[in-house]
């Protein structure tokens, strides 16, 4: 099974997740208890307890015959619930070789990063090879509109009626991001509707800067952006602008594969 960081350990939650997906990897034809204890490496009582309570939520069913465990009702029914994020799953998918290009050719971590409502959503990040690592998102992280490079890239990529209406609703948020001000989002609005792409120097983390560039998605016609961030030492202007051109390139290869 692929491996999770946690920042839980060997938690009771950790270990009934961990279960949970040894389920979800074997459905629809369900596991024995010894099969899964022995699929995540849990003793056998640990994993009757925890895989008992999760049945007991609905979340996991036991056959008393077969003597195995299945899905639940409860976790299908959220999954079905969840139909509506499958766009953008299949968005990441899409645009996986592309994130692991961009960040095999500028050996810095790249991000993929959609609107949902007032907010920047990370949906997928691909890990760079610099040996000084640059990384402040993760998968699922969220941020408001105009915080950070591709929230900015986002913002800028709307109408600008529409990007002023969520600077002002937005702004009072900005400032739990370290002390940034409403004038200071506006002002990297106007910088990246004029250039094209967004920067963030610095201003979020100390020492790690990255630019963003939106664009829109063929098939949906909404815009999606990537980031790429770096050590500030390292992305002076010069190496910005590189950056950008290979985003740019791998963007528009990809566009016109869809075209």
């Amino acid at each position: 099974m692929p491996s999770r960081k946690s920042s839980g350990g060997s938690t009771t939650l950790t270990k009934a997740c961990t279960l949970l997906r040894a389920v979800a990897t074997v459905f629809p034809t369900g596991g024995s208890l010894s099969h899964i204890a022995r699929e995540v490496g849990m003793n056998t009582a640990t994993a009757h307890r925890l895989l008992t309570g999760l049945a007991g939520e609905g979340l996991l069913t036991f056959d008393p015959y077969a003597k195995t465990y299945h899905v639940g009702f409860d976790l299908l029914r959220m999954a079905e619930s969840a139909q509506e994020v499958a766009p953008d799953l299949k968005l990441r998918h899409a645009l996986q070789p592309v994130l692991g290009r961009i960040a095999i050719r500028t050996e810095d971590y790249t991000y993929l990063s959609i609107r949902a409502n007032r907010d920047a959503v990370c949906i997928d990040v691909a890990e760079g090879t610099y040996p000084v690592t640059a990384n402040t998102l993760e998968a699922g992280a969220r941020r408001p509109l105009g915080i950070g490079a591709a929230a900015m890239a986002l913002l800028a990529a709307l109408p600008e009626q529409e990007a002023r209406r969520i600077l002002e609703l937005n702004a009072p948020r900005y400032p739990r991001y370290s002390g940034i001000t409403r004038d200071e989002v506006e002002q990297w609005l106007d910088q990246a509707r004029e250039h094209g792409y967004s920067v963030n120097e610095g201003r979020i983390v100390p020492e790690v800067s990255a630019v963003g560039l939106a664009f829109r998605v063929p098939a949906s016609g909404e815009h999606a952006a990537i980031s790429v961030a770096s050590v500030a030492s390292r992305m002076n202007q010069e190496r910005r602008q590189e950056v950008l051109e290979i985003v740019r390139e791998e963007v528009r290869h990809w566009t016109l594969q869809r075209a």
